[in-house]
């Protein structure tokens, strides 16, 4: 039995796998992969192809073709440092594997999970893996914005009130000083 290798792996590091044998479509032998989880010893990682603009004319880049719904993802050779060709990151093609895949990684390669292209990513793969999960989450979130707008009206208009109801105990106030006054004479 082999045992497991002793290495930390994180969320938006890339590593060359070994894929093995598989069956078509599924992604096979050696291939650079986006670490998009980590549960203990097991990785969830999205393959990493070469890109062949003749072969894949649907790719999703949020600069260049922003409205796409392919399942690929195009990473330029001009944008990561990690490749050194045009790239594609296969969005519908979650593997979990074994760290003991991981052939090597070289330095620098990964892509920061705080970036807005690693959330696009994320988000990509969950709208394509968690259709209606996204559409319930975005339907929450656009209530959320509703209510804290109206949270924030609200917060306004309770602001007034209070501030007249200030001005009108300040008024209060002197009124009972001028009947004192007036019962005083």
């Amino acid at each position: 039995m082999k045992q497991y290798r002793h290495r930390i792996v994180k969320k938006g590091e890339i590593y060359q796998f070994e894929f093995e044998k598989n069956f078509q479509p599924e992604m096979s032998y050696e291939h650079r992969g986006l670490v998009i989880g980590v549960k203990k010893k097991l990785l969830y990682v999205l393959p990493i192809f070469s890109y062949n603009p003749k072969k894949h004319l649907d790719v999703y880049h949020p600069v260049d073709f922003p409205n796409s719904k392919s399942d690929l993802y195009l990473l330029k050779d001009s944008e990561f440092s990690f490749i050194k060709h045009d790239s594609v990151l296969k969005l519908n093609d979650i593997r979990t594997v074994s760290v003991n895949r991981i052939l090597y990684q070289q330095k620098g390669d990964n892509i920061s999970i705080s970036s807005d292209t690693y959330k696009k990513i994320e988000e990509l793969v969950l709208q394509k893996y968690f259709p209606s999960f996204m559409y319930d989450y975005r339907q929450m979130e656009e209530k959320m914005s509703d209510l804290e707008s109206t949270m924030g009206k609200r917060e306004e208009e309770l602001k007034a009130i209070l501030d007249e109801n200030e001005k009108l105990k300040e008024q209060i106030e002197k009124l009972k000083i001028q009947i004192s006054n007036y019962e005083n004479i």
